[in-house]
């Protein structure tokens, strides 16, 4: 599949991709910051993000999985490029120090290879998705070689498959160093009590550190049926949030250092430069008060 959105010739090495709905979100990210990095402008330009989509069988997917509208390519690439931002200050805040990073469902994102220039002198990289998508990442993407920086800077990538609600993994985190969270795309997807869940166990497991996520609000959870690219399928949006303090309420040490508005970062008169989430109504569903926070990005530190 191009950014086009016409389909390549076939060519015999395709890899068919067999996900559950909820995995096959990542496909469609992956084809948005394709789109991006060929457009004039790009806004996170992934140059790489192509050369995988071109691998995979785009037959396996729902036709309605590829939106051409770009305002969801927007969305999506601005959101990876701020959550990249707020990465990339806190490993250079700890630049001369041991840290760890995890990147919750991973899925097929490139984010250790956009970071991996601001990584100070010894990062400890973990990737972590189910295990199936473990399997087909491995298949589509190389693992992350160390970035030149002289002899004594290290790095170790781990590539874990396991669901993130799962409590078994992580024992594979460190308690010895600040952590780096990074969840993009997951917590939505997560009922209040399994994302609580999680946050609890990583603010318990590490001393300190930074968790960086995105989340909904409850006009996008409320009203699921208006939207038109999970329309047939089984995706559900189950945790939705209107205030950040909600999910800093997780765990005592865990407070809200910054929340940011896809209000603001995609302004516009009835909801213009925001993707048609909810579809022909989205403008008028932009009038309530509760469409404010139909999606943020979150900072919290503990």
């Amino acid at each position: 599949m191009t950014p086009s959105g016409e389909a390549k010739d076939p060519a015999p090495d395709l890899i068919r991709v067999k996900l559950s709905p909820v995995e096959e979100t990542m496909i469609l990210t992956l084809w948005s910051r394709a789109r991006d990095a060929a457009s004039p402008n790009p806004i996170l330009g992934d140059i790489h993000a192509q050369k995988i989509l071109d691998r995979v069988d785009a037959d396996s997917f729902s036709p309605t999985l590829f939106p051409r509208d770009h305002r969801y390519d927007d969305y999506i690439t601005v959101r990876a490029k701020h959550l990249d931002g707020w990465c990339k200050a806190f490993l250079e805040a700890h630049a001369h120090e041991p840290v760890t990073v995890l990147h919750l469902a991973c899925g097929l994102d490139l984010r250790a290879m956009r970071l991996q220039p601001s990584c100070g002198e010894n990062v400890q990289w973990i990737d972590l998705d189910k295990a199936e998508v473990v399997s087909l990442r491995r298949r589509l993407i190389p693992e992350p070689i160390p970035a030149a920086g002289g002899e004594h800077r290290e790095w170790e990538y781990r590539l874990i498959g396991a669901s993130a609600t799962d409590e078994s993994w992580i024992n594979e985190i460190p308690q010895d160093r600040p952590l780096l969270v990074v969840g993009e795309g997951i917590f939505p997807y997560l009922t209040e009590q399994e994302g609580t869940a999680l946050l609890r166990r990583l603010v318990k497991r590490a001393a300190s550190g930074c968790i960086v996520i995105d989340t909904v609000g409850t006009i996008l959870t409320r009203y699921h049926s208006f939207m038109p690219l999970f329309r047939g399928t089984s995706v559900r949006m189950k945790w939705g949030v209107d205030d950040g303090e909600e999910v800093a309420r997780a765990h005592p040490r865990l407070y809200l250092a910054e929340t940011v508005l896809f209000q603001d970062l995609l302004p516009g008169m009835f909801a213009s430069a925001a993707p048609p989430c909810l579809g022909f109504f989205t403008p008028v569903f932009s009038l309530l008060p509760s469409w404010k926070t139909y999606g943020m990005l979150l900072r919290l530190e503990f």
